[in-house]
């Protein structure tokens, strides 16, 4: 156990130590008193003499119980707390999820999502981000291990899916405002479906690249790879970035990927894979060779400072009782 505020002893030890001293030393002459004769008859008496030494008992013993509350209130105001240095091991690892979300892509996404959220529901310290894209590139949700955060935005974008998936069927329970969700700042009038830039979006999302290259860093896309309209970076460069920063992608695709051998071989040279969703097993094959990547674990240490004042407390209140049962007695 340690005091925080040691200095309120300083100031405590005194005025503990000199107040008996001023309690004893008082005058207990009786100036304004009256005389009395043959008081003797009463002081002799045994059953006064009884009273008297009981009277000075109670009298000690209340005063003992103010000095020990006075000490045990200086003790509590210089705030008892015991300090503890926990550490804590967390993987050294960085997970972004990187949505195509184009119309074309709504069912894949929409089929994907609830292993996502296995796959988030089984991380242990790794942090975890999701940016989507479609003519912008965006970050939904930066790198963070706050995992219930998480799986509650890719409910929102699941919704989202579902909602657009169903778009053309003009039902009356269509929700307009969750369809736009997954929209969000995607928008752009150079095209959609920017697979190139999404990716290189992605990348520079996570922190760090430059300054802690040994961090285990990961990518999931999921694309279709067809483009529409005019990329500032092409899948092939975004993916050369991913090599140079040691960022490994793995890639789902639908049936129909667009030139599917070119985007394999660019997907595979980062040292991830690509898997085509043809069978249900195909996400939980993606989850497994992301769990055997090679990742450090770091240590993070941390100090709690819980307060301890609930023993002092006792005492105190018990102190306290005992005075004033024992200052009744003897009407102090």
């Amino acid at each position: 156990m340690e005091l925080m505020y040691r200095w309120v002893l300083y100031i405590g030890i005194p005025v503990v130590i000199i107040l008996p001293f001023i309690v004893i030393g008082r005058n207990k002459s009786y100036r304004d008193s009256i005389k009395a004769a043959n008081a003797s008859l009463v002081s002799e008496n045994p059953k006064f003499k009884k009273r008297v030494i009981i009277y000075k008992i109670l009298s000690v013993f209340a005063m003992v119980c103010l000095w020990f509350a006075i000490a045990v209130s200086f003790v509590m105001m210089s705030r008892p707390v015991e300090v503890k240095t926990v550490s804590k091991t967390l993987r050294n690892r960085d997970i972004f999820l990187c949505l195509d979300i184009s119309d074309s892509m709504d069912e894949l996404n929409q089929y994907i999502c609830d292993d996502l959220k296995k796959l988030v529901k089984g991380l242990d310290g790794e942090r975890f981000g999701i940016t989507i894209f479609c003519g912008k590139s965006v970050v939904l949700v930066p790198l963070t291990t706050d995992y219930e955060y998480v799986i509650a935005e890719i409910d929102k974008l699941q919704e989202a899916f579902e909602q657009s998936s169903s778009y053309w069927n003009w039902y009356s329970d269509f929700d307009y405002e969750t369809y736009e969700y997954k929209y969000a700042g995607t928008l752009s009038d150079y095209g959609s479906s920017l697979i190139g830039d999404g990716i290189a979006g992605c990348l520079f999302a996570f922190p760090d690249l430059r300054d802690n290259p040994d961090r285990a860093r990961i990518m999931i896309v999921s694309t279709d790879n067809e483009v529409f309209g005019e990329q500032l970076v092409t899948v092939s460069e975004a993916t050369d970035l991913c090599v140079k920063y040691g960022v490994k992608v793995f890639a789902l695709g639908p049936d129909y990927v667009v030139d599917e051998e070119n985007f394999k071989r660019d997907i595979e040279k980062t040292g991830g894979q690509y898997y085509r969703i043809k069978k249900q097993s195909a996400v939980q094959e993606v989850i497994d060779a992301i769990s055997v990547t090679d990742a450090s674990d770091t240590q993070e240490f941390e100090t709690l400072i819980t307060d301890k004042p609930k023993l002092l407390f006792y005492i105190l209140l018990i102190s306290v009782g005992l005075y004033f049962a024992a200052g009744r007695k003897v009407r102090l």
